[in-house]
């Protein structure tokens, strides 16, 4: 990735101008949309129609996160709850009683995938969540994930996030081909990269405690990522020190960076 090395000033001053001008989605960017392209439009949260628009947008990813349900279904949601109810103590066809304020029934992991399927600029970052550490059913939330994902034949298009490391290890024990990205925040590149993961996906702020992280990727090349970024001087930053991937919840304003770079 070339460096982007222009003042912070000018770019402060060039957006401020930029406002009102049309956003240019360009195809070569790094920035994933967190839970989909949501902010700019009204959109749910891990939506299908935030997913579209991220699609739409051009952006490189867009993440979202994945809960099995007492009836084993796969759906997309970030809480613990939904609706008020704990996802895995309950049945799809309970919370589904509950739409989207946007009118959509609470997607499952199939119709998410079916949305995204047919195009190949935004991969998609699937977080895998448990409220359990039971390694029977971390291994059963992440195997019928990549049976649907194998069975959709969509590998290709997937990255696995979790904060769970043993998750990412049964991933590749599937899956040795598998993209994975551990989340914790807590462990160097040389013991990702030892322990046969492919890359991190950290908080900015533990990324700006540990820059060498960054600098120091030549010697492991894995994959380098950062969540929540949604303040422009730290997409710089992050663009100065070779990131691959961005995750934000304002991806229209780091295309208008992007903009002024291009």
């Amino acid at each position: 990735m070339k460096l982007f090395l222009l003042p912070i000033t000018f770019f402060l001053f060039a957006l401020a101008c930029k406002k009102d001008v049309p956003v240019i989605y360009y195809t070569d960017n790094n920035i994933v949309a967190h839970r989909g392209a949501w902010m700019d439009d009204g959109l749910p949260e891990n939506s299908i129609a935030s997913l579209k628009r991220a699609i739409e947008m051009n952006c490189a990813g867009s993440e979202f996160d994945v809960w099995l349900t007492k009836d084993d279904s796969l759906v997309v949601a970030h809480d613990i709850k939904y609706a008020g109810k704990i996802i895995e103590n309950n049945t799809y066809a309970t919370l589904s009683k509950t739409r989207l304020f946007n009118g959509e029934i609470l997607p499952t992991l199939r119709q998410y995938l079916s949305a995204a399927s047919g195009q190949n600029q935004t991969k998609l970052f699937l977080e895998i969540k448990s409220m359990s550490y039971d390694e029977q059913k971390l291994n059963k939330v992440t195997d019928n994930i990549l049976d649907l994902v194998s069975e959709m034949q969509m590998q290709d298009q997937l990255l696995y996030t979790s904060f769970v490391f043993y998750i990412l290890q049964r991933v590749h024990q599937r899956l040795p081909s598998a993209k994975t990205l551990f989340l914790g925040g807590t462990l160097s590149p040389a013991t990702i990269k030892a322990a046969g993961i492919s890359g991190l996906c950290y908080d900015i702020d533990t990324l700006t405690v540990h820059p060498d992280w960054l600098t120091d990727n030549s010697s492991y090349n894995i994959i380098l990522s950062s969540w929540t970024v949604n303040d422009n001087d730290k997409f710089i930053w992050l663009l100065n020190n070779n990131t691959n991937y961005v995750i934000s919840d304002a991806p229209n304003e780091l295309f208008r960076v992007l903009d002024k770079i291009k």
